[in-house]
């Protein structure tokens, strides 16, 4: 597995995509704040928007470019931001087992003024684990497609995701399975941004930057890929052919860390991840992620996510069982 893979596998991000907007000019579409750990993303799909978030310029986004809030801002998006908001139709796309609401104003295209077309959905990072992941990004991480090379996986998604909720018009013929693929193909849509993203060399200091480091690269897949070993300085420093200091120096800069937190977060989010989901007991978890006494587990464990191990799985099983009842 690379490296993105496991830090992706390790620090997990549910995506939801619920909204397809057919807006003709003029249209204003105000979002609400939302809690930590919800980031709010939209895909434009034809035409423009402008967001605006609270003191801040606007951003203008064309077809192709996917942003995401990833501290969940409030914020508007609108062509024309001085006009009420929009009061938009939910049309259900062909039954309810359509895989998103279709949202459409009074003048969908049918005027001379171009039309907006564009999806919303949210992203949801699983606290505690993902943590460390959602505050490696950006507020706003901007990915404009349309200047990726041809062949990208996300200008593709961004066509397959047009034909499965409602085709060109959005009001199209639903395809057999379309709630299923839309729900694969949301949770494909964070990877491949943050794919774009890291390629672009947008990261700031953190779990990112040091991922896509040319040198301390080095370190941080071993430590993704065995972070039950034990990871001295001297060893690490050496897999980057650096000294201790300069490794240590050059670490901190870029991650905004120590090589020492890191390793512990891996571990703490691998520990949630078997905890969540596998039957192994807590000493066998602690051992699993370089802890050969239980009780320091426990202390390290609970210090990360504020609940000691038992009291982590049992809240993250009711969770899980909730989640199943409601269908998601």
């Amino acid at each position: 597995m690379d490296a993105l893979s496991r830090l992706l596998s390790l620090h997990p991000v549910r995506a939801g995509l619920d909204i397809r907007c057919r807006f003709g000019q003029p249209w204003n579409l105000p979002n609400p704040a939302l809690p930590t750990g919800v980031a709010p993303y939209h895909f434009i799909l034809e035409g423009q928007a402008q967001l605006q978030l609270p003191d801040s310029e606007a951003l203008t986004l064309q077809a192709g470019d996917l942003v995401i809030l990833t501290r969940g801002a409030a914020h508007h998006l609108s062509i024309a931001p001085a006009t009420p908001a929009t009061q938009a139709s939910p049309v259900r796309l062909g039954s309810t087992a359509a895989p998103v609401m279709l949202h459409v104003n009074d003048d969908q295209g049918g005027g001379s003024q171009p039309l907006s077309d564009f999806l919303c959905g949210q992203f949801h990072f699983e606290a505690p684990h993902s943590n460390a992941l959602m505050q490696a990004l950006p507020e706003l991480l901007l990915v404009r497609s349309a200047e990726l090379p041809e062949g990208d996986g996300l200008r593709t998604l961004a066509t397959l995701l047009r034909n499965e909720c409602g085709g060109a018009d959005g009001q199209g013929e639903l395809r057999s399975g379309a709630q299923a693929v839309v729900a694969g193909l949301a949770a494909a849509l964070f990877g491949l941004a943050l794919r774009a993203w890291l390629a672009r060399g947008g990261p700031q200091p953190g779990l990112l930057a040091l991922l896509a480091h040319p040198v301390l690269q080095s370190a941080m897949q071993a430590m993704l890929e065995s972070p039950q070993e034990d990871w001295p300085l001297p060893r690490l420093a050496g897999l980057c052919h650096m000294s201790r200091a300069t490794f240590v120096r050059r670490f901190q800069e870029v991650g905004g860390t120590t090589p020492g937190e890191v390793l512990q977060q891996l571990r703490m989010a691998r520990a949630a991840r078997l905890l969540s989901y596998s039957k192994l007991g807590t000493a066998q978890i602690g051992e699993a992620v370089g802890y050969q006494s239980e009780a320091a587990f426990n202390r390290v464990f609970k210090k990360y996510s504020g609940l000691g191990p038992g009291a982590y799985r049992r809240r993250s099983r009711a969770a899980e069982a909730v989640g199943e009842e409601g269908g998601g």
